[in-house]
């Protein structure tokens, strides 16, 4: 337990460059939307950039994630550390998780207060749906960041292949093209679409994008969640970070 600590504060002091880099940005951005506002005389620019912050989150973490990875790989002592790969990856993940859930959480009390004058907003959703936008925005950066665990373990694991060295951004392209192909003929079987319709969770408005060859329509829907489809990410992602943890063992040379 002790070393897991020591490994969580120094990935934690890895990463708050980043931490700090955001902040600095949500700043930056913040005070565009304010001048702005008061350029054009309407406040519904704020509320937009602050709901464009919560959902420019979903790259926070697997950013954050991917610098810290690629810092540790410079150095490469990282890989001879005596504890184990899982714990190393998951004083990582952990680490960022931390910093990333800082982020989200003040940007989300920023967003509610920004836009509580703001009628326009009040109407289309309450602070719950707010902070339950921000939730499943942190939670989907969560899944691609074991993506990105998994992606930069494979990439550097093929180096020590001589054939597929030139070819690992190919290998990494069919890898994603296969896992697509197997899980969309795995939903179309009658047995799982009638799982996935089983047990639906309501996880209130969330922000809906739809794109035509002459159109784009933005809007927060309604919208309902199948918990079978989410246990299917759960055990993807604990897959994902145990094939990591396995690759990682074998002393990735960065």
């Amino acid at each position: 337990m002790n070393a897991f600590k020591g490994l969580l504060r120094k990935d934690i002091k890895i990463s708050i460059g980043y931490f700090y880099t955001i902040l600095i940005f949500m700043v930056i951005a913040f005070a565009a939307g304010w001048i702005f506002s008061n350029y054009y005389d309407t406040r519904m620019l704020v509320g937009v950039i602050s709901f464009a912050l919560i959902i420019a989150h979903v790259i926070y973490l697997p950013g954050s994630l991917l610098t810290s990875l690629n810092m540790e790989g410079k150095t490469q002592l990282w890989l001879h550390n005596p504890q184990s790969s899982a714990k190393l990856l998951l004083s990582k993940l952990t680490a960022c998780s931390l910093l990333s859930m800082c982020s989200t959480i003040l940007i989300t009390i920023i967003t509610i207060i920004s836009i509580s004058s703001l009628a326009e907003f009040n109407e289309m959703f309450s602070t719950g749906d707010i902070v339950m936008i921000a939730v499943a925005i942190w939670v989907i950066s969560f899944y691609i960041s074991i993506w990105v665990i998994f992606y930069w373990t494979v990439y550097h694991s093929i180096a020590r292949i001589q054939a597929l060295k030139k070819l690992r951004w190919l290998v990494l392209i069919v890898i994603w093209y296969l896992w697509k192909m197997l899980t969309g003929l795995v939903g179309k079987i009658s047995f799982v679409q009638a799982l996935k319709e089983k047990w639906m969770l309501n996880i209130g408005n969330v922000f809906h994008m739809e794109t035509g060859a002459n159109s784009f329509q933005a809007s927060f829907e309604m919208m309902d969640i199948s918990v079978f489809v989410l246990a299917g990410y759960c055990l993807t992602a604990i897959l994902l970070f145990w094939l990591s943890s396995w690759a990682l063992d074998k002393k990735v040379e960065v």
